[in-house]
């Protein structure tokens, strides 16, 4: 949330990899826990529908844990499942070719995976459109990295994001953002995300949606006008150090959090290098934070770069405590603090970092 993180190269990959992994094969333990622990109200689901002849097996897919419920095989290219299922559940139907998304409010579905189409409620049939854009520019994207294009990748992803973003903010009277949300909240404002997750939506208390609601709260952890959050990391020396060391202290600190690994954290260190070089003088200091795990590699990278400035990790990676800490979901991040030890501003990317410092610093 808040200003969107350049994702390119490898982090891209990642990020790409997770769209498509959590939609289609997603088997994340978070989630896993959360919906384990789910008793919906139960309500009859009914599909019936036609299957080409390479589709021998149909399977009934829980949508929130990715697991198989029921399967039937097709008769002369026929098939129906009927049985009690959740109450606005999301279930996938399907092979392991192609799926096509639903939610169980109770009315019949017919599908005809030869034609890709999808009838039933029309929350039913909005949600299968929203399902078939969506999932051919995820395609189109895979494409697109593997071809090294990089102009087209960025031109689809945008076309991607109104997608989700448009099956969010057209749908918030009904059940569908539930589906999306988690997506919409990597690239959605803070202020529409705090929108689109207030407690009077009907998805709110969808458990979908429990990953975008953290992404929120984590988010409120760097709201301007909030005080840092103090923590106790080791430099580079070994030496145990706090962020109060230089936060508070009446001067501007950017802190920088990146990791040695992510495409996009090296592409942007020129530019906090420049930052240093050009604003350190006047005043700005400068903290980095890695999320490495790898010692030698933070270390190398560290020299790599000549980042001058104070480094502090745990060397925990995805396990540190500056995740939960500062609410990060995703890399680089940076946020500038104020001599008063207040959050100024977080996430200042495409030279609004530069912008802002020129702003305080500049004569």
């Amino acid at each position: 949330m808040g200003k969107p993180v350049v994702m390119t190269g490898l982090f891209f990959a990642y990020y790409l990899m997770y769209i498509i992994y959590m939609r289609k094969t997603g088997l994340l333990l978070f989630f896993l826990l959360t919906f384990m622990s789910i008793s919906a109200q139960q309500v009859k689901l009914q599909i019936e529908g036609t299957a080409p002849a390479e589709m021998q097996t149909i399977y009934l897919i829980d949508a929130s844990r990715q697991v198989p419920i029921d399967s039937v095989v097709p008769h002369e290219g026929k098939f129906r499942i009927s049985r009690m299922a959740g109450q606005n559940h999301f279930y996938k139907v399907g092979s392991r070719q192609l799926t096509f998304v639903l939610v169980n409010d109770g009315t019949p579905v017919s599908i005809n995976f030869n034609k890709g189409a999808l009838k039933g409620s029309p929350i039913n049939e909005k949600l299968h459109r929203y399902d078939l854009q969506a999932g051919a520019l995820e395609m189109a994207m895979q494409y697109a990295y593997m071809a090294q294009n990089r102009h087209r990748l960025d031109s689809l992803r945008a076309v991607w994001q109104c997608i989700i973003k448009e099956a969010v903010s057209e749908n918030t009277d009904n059940i569908i953002p539930a589906y999306y949300i988690n997506e919409a909240a990597y690239f959605c404002p803070y202020d529409e995300m705090k929108q689109f997750l207030s407690p009077d939506k009907p998805y709110y208390d969808h458990p979908l949606t429990e990953q975008a609601r953290a992404m929120l709260h984590d988010y409120e952890l760097k709201l301007p006008g909030n005080p840092f959050n103090d923590m106790e990391l080791t430099d580079s020396f070994g030496r145990q150090r706090k962020l109060s060391e230089w936060c508070g202290q009446g001067k501007h600190v950017l802190l920088h959090f990146w990791n040695s690994v992510y495409e996009p954290c090296r592409k942007d260190m020129p530019r906090i290098v420049y930052c240093y070089e050009e604003f350190h003088p006047k005043g700005l200091e400068i903290v980095g934070i890695s999320l490495d795990a790898n010692k030698q590699e933070w270390l190398r990278t560290i020299n790599e770069f000549h980042m001058v400035w104070p480094q502090l990790s745990d060397l925990k990676g995805q396990e540190s405590t500056v995740i939960g800490t500062w609410g990060i979901h995703s890399l680089p991040v940076n946020a500038l603090i104020a001599p008063d030890g207040t959050i100024l501003a977080t996430n200042l990317f495409n030279g609004a970092l530069e912008d802002k410092l020129e702003e305080i610093f500049g004569e």
